[in-house]
């Protein structure tokens, strides 16, 4: 039996969808239908993937239907590693049956990706650490991608706030994770300079030219100096409005000069 899913993963986005919502899929050979979504492929996935993260999972593994060569290599799961030494060719990707609670576990496993992907967050993006009106959000949403889990209550214990839920937890989120954290903090600093140095060229711009309404200025900024996403965008409109507003008034400034310098030629030809 030839492995053909050491994978083109180009060929899973279209049969896998990380999707938030419901998908409806089938079991038993298409006879049968059941809703799943990727926190219930998560929730159940094997035991011996009871330490991964949601992120990591994502990342790492995708879901596809059970084929011959799939059957072929768990068959051969207790196959010692002398023996998977031995093998020619290129390595299989690594195979893991789903939790017997899962809707699909006789017609659907979990796949390896043959390269690390990089999960896209849909929704609203993690905030910033150091907001304490954002505080619980940011908490819940580390301990959701970053810690291992099963039910709710192994990210919090009834009557526990999300901070100090993720406080007692923190043990459990890997190196590799934190580094992630750390980098989307940083791109948090990263949007607040960006914005902070577009508001300096507006500025700057305003007071060379004295010629850009102040009611194009952003006016929703918070106390804390950031945007929310729509502010990118009407920053960068207003950037386009300087270039505007520029030729505007250097238009004017040289329709007046003309204008002095025919009147003055007139007045000549009078004298």
């Amino acid at each position: 039996v030839t492995d053909n899913d050491v994978y083109d993963d180009e060929a899973i986005d279209d049969e896998n969808n990380d999707e938030e919502h419901f998908q409806i899929q089938s079991i038993e050979n298409d006879k049968k239908y059941v809703l799943v979504n990727t926190r219930i492929d998560y929730q159940y996935r094997s035991d011996i993937l009871n330490d991964m993260c949601l992120y990591d999972f994502v990342s790492t593994l995708y879901k596809k239907k059970v084929n011959a060569a799939d059957l072929k290599y768990l068959s051969e799961a207790a196959a010692s590693m002398k023996d998977k030494i031995k093998e020619k060719g290129r390595p299989h990707n690594q195979r893991y049956p789903f939790h017997k609670q899962h809707p699909q576990i006789t017609t659907h496993l979990l796949m390896e990706y043959s390269e690390y992907h990089v999960p896209i967050l849909y929704g609203p993006q993690i905030p910033r650490r150091d907001r304490d009106d954002t505080r619980e959000r940011y908490s819940r949403a580390l301990l959701t991608l970053f810690v291992p889990w099963r039910t709710v209550t192994d990210l919090c214990d009834i009557n526990q706030t999300w901070d100090d839920a993720l406080k007692s937890r923190q043990n459990r989120i890997s190196i590799r994770s934190w580094k992630i954290i750390e980098n989307i903090q940083l791109l948090h600093e990263c949007k607040k300079d960006r914005d902070e140095h577009l508001l300096q060229v507006i500025a700057e711009a305003q007071t060379d030219n004295d010629a850009i309404d102040p009611i194009l200025l952003p006016v929703n900024q918070d106390i804390d100096g950031e945007h929310d996403a729509d502010d990118s965008e009407d920053l960068l409109e207003l950037l386009g409005n300087i270039d505007e507003y520029t030729t505007a008034a250097t238009n004017a400034t040289k329709k007046s000069t003309e204008d002095k310098y025919i009147e003055e030629t007139i007045e000549a030809v009078k004298n």
